[in-house]
């Protein structure tokens, strides 16, 4: 089975285009451009990693962060935050869990190797 991700923008443009780029490289993947729906939609699609933006006008990501490690049934879900905010401003709003933070423009090849080192530890901890 397909290693899931869910993509959290409020940019339909990013989500379409990181949709794209990730179904080409083999993964399910999903779509959400409204953040308060965010922890909804994980719920149902029960995604193995979510790309999640960080500002958002309803709800930032580090809410939705927040609402996805205390859920009980998507805390183990891998979450990797892509954003044009500096690493300093936001790591203290994030759950304490590590949680990579990649800046816009986003670096493909980057965000890639997150995804395979996220998904190696979601495969170890299934086995």
């Amino acid at each position: 089975m397909p290693i899931r991700i869910l993509v959290i923008d409020d940019d339909v443009q990013t989500t379409t285009d990181l949709k794209r780029f990730l179904e080409r490289a083999g993964y399910d993947v999903q779509e959400e451009n409204d953040s308060t729906y965010a922890l909804e939609h994980a719920r149902v699609f029960q995604p193995d990693v979510v790309i999640l933006d960080y500002l958002m006008p309803t709800m930032h990501g580090g809410d939705v962060a927040w609402q996805l490690a205390s859920d009980p049934f998507l805390r183990r879900v891998k979450v990797i935050v892509c954003t044009g905010c500096p690493q300093r401003e936001i790591s203290s709003a994030l759950p304490p869990s590590p949680i990579p933070i990649v800046e816009k423009p986003i670096d493909a090849d980057a965000l890639l190797q997150l995804i395979r080192e996220s998904t190696d530890r979601v495969a170890q901890i299934a086995r």
